[in-house]
């Protein structure tokens, strides 16, 4: 008897062993099969084994992510728009977001390739069809969304706790935003997207951006569009009190006409940011709402 009971706990030890090397380690346990299954933008459902060991992200926004999860060892590539943090930049990119190399991306022999909904589906189907499991993520409209995605990647990567904490971190830096802008008016804020010959486009009331701005104590004066045009009538007739850009774009944008004949840019009110605080959607977004919240209430 004593060594029916000897061999019963010796087996269920080498279970419990088996499912904490599933997720290397960690105390985070992947569901009872052993595999995740995931619904992505297209409405496809993929199952895929936790804590994959060799990954291909398709958006800078997800590449970062994973980097904050810490798990940037099981990158082995990236899109070129990929670029922060700095490191990410040693992982042999595939081209770009919407033409990546799918010849490359399979050669690469991922366990996953994780994508954002600016992937074609046909790129999707192509890399799926190859038996490499795909799975596209939405681009999202609020910083709710952005929990979703935090957590959908602490699933995968067996990392729930650390994707818990990221987005408690999220909570707690609007929570002090909110109220370090209680009581305070809320300027009228303008996104340059783009500008020039070629149109004036900005984040319309639907995006993410939006949100942004709102959280940061202002109010988008496009925020009653619904796609990324925007006319110059209505930027001259609206007047914003502050006017947000790339970096990269702000000494062009204050020193073209019409746009130095701006009641922001003549009062020296045009901020630059960084890109891909504003671009991709992470968990350091709180930091470009932060800036935002200072420039705008200064």
């Amino acid at each position: 008897m004593k060594n029916i009971f000897r061999q019963a706990f010796m087996l269920v030890a080498a279970l419990c062993f088996a499912v904490f090397l599933s997720c290397g380690g960690k105390t985070d346990k992947p569901e009872a099969d052993n595999t995740i299954e995931i619904t992505d933008y297209y409405n496809r459902k993929t199952s895929i084994r936790p804590n994959p060991q060799r990954v291909v992200s398709l958006s800078p926004g997800i590449s970062e992510l994973i980097f904050a999860l810490g798990k940037q060892a099981s990158l082995v590539g990236r899109t070129d728009y990929c670029t922060y943090p700095e490191e990410v930049k040693n992982i042999k990119s595939v081209g770009g977001i919407s033409d990546a190399n799918v010849e490359m991306i399979i050669a690469l022999k991922p366990d996953i390739v994780i994508a954002s909904s600016m992937v074609k589906r046909q790129t999707v189907e192509r890399i799926s069809h190859s038996g490499i499991p795909v799975v596209s993520l939405p681009e999202r409209k609020n910083v709710e969304g952005v929990y979703q995605t935090i957590n959908i990647l602490g699933r995968i990567f067996c990392e729930q706790s650390r994707a818990d904490s990221l987005v408690r971190s999220m909570q707690d830096g609007i929570d002090r935003i909110r109220r370090g802008n209680r009581g305070e008016d809320r300027p009228k804020v303008y996104y340059v997207v783009g500008f020039g010959s070629s149109g004036d486009y900005t984040a319309g009331g639907n995006t993410y951006i939006n949100e942004m701005i709102e959280l940061a104590g202002g109010k988008n004066i496009a925020e009653n569009a619904r796609n990324w045009s925007f006319s110059k009538e209505a930027l001259f007739a609206d007047q914003p009190d502050c006017i947000i850009i790339r970096n990269e774009d702000l000494k062009t944008f204050v020193n073209t006409s019409p746009y130095n004949k701006l009641k922001a840019v003549r009062e020296n009110r045009v901020f630059g940011i960084e890109s891909s605080l504003m671009d991709c959607q992470t968990n350091r977004s709180i930091e470009a709402i932060e800036q935002i919240s200072r420039w705008i209430h200064s």
